[in-house]
């Protein structure tokens, strides 16, 4: 990068409004109906702290992200493939709300992507497996008993 190129951490506006985003993105993910459990026994301010370094990292900021590798972070947890697109979704959301450059946005977009699969295995992009997939229920009687 020459002395006149801006890197995207600087063009998105820096700290600040990084820590804007990461602070809109996490709460939404805590809250998010269809990945918010998977954070219940997470220390929200921890998870703000460690997007914040990956994602200045990555945008190039002058800091390093100190967090577990991410595949390790992540293996416990069986994360489905909708399950991390709702999160991409959601950052997408945060993104634009909140006016990050376009350049930005498809710079950590693409970073997220490409990330995928040190966070899920499953190349499936809906959070419930599809009707086809289910296991059937057994049929039951009044009593509720299986037939």
């Amino acid at each position: 990068m020459t002395t006149t190129e801006r890197s995207a951490f600087e063009e998105l506006g820096g700290e600040p409004a990084l820590r804007r985003i990461i602070d809109r993105f996490v709460d939404r993910l805590f809250d998010d109906v269809m990945v918010g459990y998977l954070f219940r026994h997470a220390d929200r301010a921890r998870v703000k702290e460690k997007e914040f370094e990956h994602a200045a990292e990555h945008l190039g900021g002058p800091v390093a992200y100190t967090g577990r590798p991410l595949a390790g972070a992540h293996a416990p947890h069986r994360i489905r493939g909708g399950q991390f697109m709702r999160r991409v979704q959601i950052l997408k959301e945060t993104l634009a709300e909140l006016g990050a450059p376009p350049r930005v946005a498809e710079q950590w977009l693409a970073e997220t992507l490409r990330l995928r699969p040190l966070v899920t295995v499953d190349e499936g992009d809906v959070c419930d497996p599809s009707p086809t997939q289910r296991t059937p229920e057994p049929e039951t009687t009044l009593k509720g008993t299986p037939k």
